[in-house]
């Protein structure tokens, strides 16, 4: 059989068996290997080239190990549908799962899912998770990866803190890759590994509650003993419809919950000052509380709001 040292041609990832298939023979693959040509970031996948690692040829590293069954998911899977996440660094168990695992220099770690059964460890760059649930992968860009909704849900279920389940409930619905009910499926699918935190936080995500801040802004008004009001209530102005993260309507009077990143341009805030005149001149009275305030300031802001809406 011929054998060749040339990467086939198509390909920038593959396992060593393919290579096998393609005519390359084990000797040229170890030379290749030996001589720093090609590389093996995880056993049995070779990458056809030197250096480091660009964040999709990562992706295609941990498919390829997890063969045919597998699919990206939590964290890479939300990378992957463009919403806001972090890769994992390396350590001695990532995200429940004990691996070998090596820091990469050019990025974080990569997760794949894989029907619960024939045991996989994690190795190198990736993390596997076995799933009892139905994984339903679809192609996006090329790659198999789970529904954005899923993502997001597997990742709820490995935060701690409920803040952090609502980043990530709230960003794919903020980015329109998921729905409320897309996410209350999974959820349900997820049966009691679901904790309190992510049912709390799918509850407000019906309520109407769309980011971090209007959450805070529930615990204050929960623990004030106020009255509920409308959550990302539309308010038609003169110059147009804008949404308050609460209004009580029959009161007049909205609050809103501004995150770290308000403010980030003279044209945002110059925008937002329309709007604030806008709903005033509705005869709203507009109340406004920094998260931070939020959070470490909850009974001063429930005074604020008591005398207003009470």
């Amino acid at each position: 059989m011929p054998t060749s040292s040339v990467f086939p041609p198509g390909l920038v990832v593959a396992r060593r068996e393919l290579l096998r298939e393609r005519g390359i023979s084990n000797d040229r693959i170890r030379t290749a290997l030996r001589t720093g040509r090609w590389q093996e970031p995880v056993r049995g996948v070779v990458v056809g080239h030197s250096g480091a690692l660009t964040q999709r040829e990562r992706w295609l590293v941990g498919l390829a190990f997890g063969g045919e069954d597998s699919c990206l998911s939590h964290h890479s899977a939300l990378l992957l549908w463009g919403a806001r996440a972090q890769e994992l660094a390396a350590g001695r168990r990532v995200a429940g799962a004990l691996g070998n695992y090596r820091a990469q220099p050019e990025g974080g770690l990569v997760e794949i899912s894989r029907p619960h059964g024939q045991h996989m460890s994690s190795h190198g760059l990736v993390v596997v998770h076995q799933s009892r649930r139905p994984l339903e992968a679809v192609v996006l860009s090329g790659l198999r990866t789970t529904s954005a909704a899923r993502a997001a849900i597997d990742v709820a279920l490995t935060c701690r803190r409920r803040r952090d389940i609502d980043h990530v409930i709230s960003d794919v619905l903020q980015r329109g890759l998921a729905t409320v009910d897309d996410l209350v499926r999974e959820r349900r699918l997820a049966g009691r590994l679901a904790g309190r935190g992510l049912r709390a936080a799918l509850a407000d995500a019906r309520r109407g509650m769309r980011s971090v801040g209007e959450s805070d802004l529930r615990r204050v008004v929960l623990a004030a003993g106020l009255p509920e009001p409308e959550w990302n209530a539309p308010i038609e102005t003169a110059a147009g419809t804008y949404f308050v993260d609460a209004l009580w309507r029959h009161k007049r009077v909205a609050a809103e919950a501004d995150g770290l990143a308000y403010h980030l341009s003279a044209r945002d805030w110059g925008a937002d000052l329309r709007r604030q005149n806008a709903i005033h001149g509705a005869g709203v009275v507009l109340l406004r509380f920094p998260v931070r305030r939020l959070r470490d300031e909850e009974r001063a802001c429930g005074d604020e709001l008591r005398p207003l809406v009470a």
